[in-house]
């Protein structure tokens, strides 16, 4: 996969997991979703519908890209709409959003997460939407 390539150049320890995509697909819906029935049957199409139904504050196109660029990547996951594969990755700090721009194929729609599913980035394979930046806000923000 040419993305581990471009990672591991930059010094990013890359891990692939095979058949457990889904796995993430549904702690992204639970960590980032509220919890109606209607709108996980919404997820189930592609995840980053939930910015179109702006239920979350979320940020769009070149700010998302900075606060991507800026937020902690020392460890963190890296998953696809339409493939079974994860990538943990660490000490990824100079992953930056040019690194995820060009994934195509079963690879598109990426799905960047924290290790505690705090933040997410993701790149829709539509060109006019996104990319995306969430940080889940406390209770007392």
């Amino acid at each position: 996969m040419e993305l581990i390539n471009v990672l591991r150049k930059k010094g990013i320890v890359v891990n692939e997991f095979e058949n457990i995509g889904i796995n993430y697909r549904k702690k992204w819906i639970n960590a980032f979703s509220d919890s109606q029935l209607e709108e996980h049957q919404n997820l189930n199409e592609f995840l980053w519908y939930l910015f179109s139904s702006k239920k979350v504050d979320y940020l769009v196109k070149k700010e998302a890209a900075l606060a991507f660029d800026k937020v902690n990547k020392q460890y963190c996951y890296i998953f696809f709409q339409e493939s079974e594969d994860v990538l943990q990755v660490e000490y990824a700090s100079s992953m930056n959003a040019k690194d995820l721009s060009n994934v195509t194929g079963e690879y598109c729609d990426v799905y960047i997460v924290d290790k505690g599913f705090n933040w997410t980035y993701v790149i829709p394979h539509e060109e006019d939407w996104g990319p995306y930046f969430y940080r889940k806000t406390s209770k007392g923000d």
